[in-house]
């Protein structure tokens, strides 16, 4: 089983721009970004994971 790098997504510009380099330097297919999601989110921190998304041209996964 191949080993994947974890990127915590937490809702911040500055894990998204550390999501962002991981996944520059290592490739999406190795990375696996992840977003706590406590359910007491502001609506724009789901706007942003929308636009991050497309970003990284890959979703963000969501656990809670």
């Amino acid at each position: 089983m191949e080993e994947k790098i974890i990127c915590w997504w937490s809702g911040g510009v500055t894990s998204a721009v550390a999501c962002k380099l991981a996944i520059d330097l290592y490739g999406k297919d190795k990375c696996r970004v992840i977003m706590i999601d406590t359910k007491n989110e502001h609506d724009d921190t789901y706007r942003f994971k929308n636009d991050c998304e497309k970003w990284y041209e890959s979703p963000i996964e969501t656990i809670t």
